[in-house]
């Protein structure tokens, strides 16, 4: 109900005004356009599942619990068709070396250390001094007053996509992510096949990795651009259906048979 309310013409309009006020006319190269969210990936295969939906619509999703420990991929990736290396986020304390939260999901301290140690040193020199983009969800540890103060010290320029429009207007969201959950799967797959074993928190990594180098290409990231229209530009992607609002459905049945009187009486 919240995307279907927040993907309407005044929001998607305001962003593409944003994207082309801010990127289009000053001139940012497509090196320098960047797009980051995180996604939870389960070390385990979950088997297979149906999902009903309408027919003829392309992505399904489906409501699950929250008992089940995902480990959390943080993926940036740029308009160039290059990405820059995933920071993984594992569930629990006492870790050394390797990226960790009591929940298992970005905080504010991972965040900023995201920001510093992976985003600015991997793209700092690829920039040579030119602003760089840097496209974000409206999650709250984006939007600390220290993030925000560094990156703009770092001349990095933050978008935050409209509320509850990522499923539309993320390009991670919309192409990537859908790719890597299938290669992930084939990864899993092969993994326990091979080994009759599940796999381990030890194990995770490489087999993350396997799967990122074939969902992640250069076709499929630049795609994702494509797709929201950020690059190459093009705000007529989001098409007039999909910011339809949700119509009332009838909910009175069909019988087979005719209503007996007192029946059709009550019903009427």
């Amino acid at each position: 109900m919240q995307r279907a309310q927040a993907l309407n013409p005044e929001a998607v309009k305001h962003w593409f005004d944003l994207v082309e006020e801010l990127v289009v006319n000053t001139g940012i190269k497509k090196e320098d356009i960047y797009g980051m969210d995180e996604s939870g990936f389960p070390p385990a295969d979950q088997g297979k599942s149906k999902v009903v939906g309408a027919r003829g619509t392309k992505t399904q999703h489906k409501q699950g619990g929250a008992d089940r420990e995902n480990v959390t991929a943080i993926v940036t990736i740029c308009a160039d068709g290059t990405s820059l290396r995933p920071t993984i986020i594992f569930k629990g304390q006492g870790f050394t070396d390797i990226c960790h939260s009591p929940k298992g999901w970005t905080d504010a301290e991972i965040a900023m250390e995201w920001m510093v140690k992976d985003f600015d040193a991997q793209t700092r020199d690829k920039a040579e001094g030119r602003t760089r983009v840097l496209l974000l969800d409206g999650h709250s540890s984006h939007y600390t007053p220290e993030l925000l103060e560094y990156a703009r010290d770092q001349n990095i320029m933050i978008l935050g996509y409209p509320p509850h429009c990522t499923h539309a207007l993320q390009g991670l969201d919309v192409v990537c992510f859908a790719r890597m959950k299938e290669a992930w799967k084939q990864v899993i797959n092969e993994f326990e096949t091979l080994h009759r074993a599940q796999v381990t928190k030890g194990d995770f990594t490489s087999l993350f990795g396997r799967a990122y180098r074939r969902a992640f290409t250069k076709e499929t990231i630049e795609a994702a651009f494509k797709a929201t229209g950020v690059y190459p530009f093009d705000r007529t992607v989001i098409t007039a259906k999909q910011m339809k609002p949700s119509e009332a459905t009838s909910v009175k049945g069909q019988f087979a048979v005719a209503w007996t009187s007192p029946v059709r009486a009550i019903m009427t």
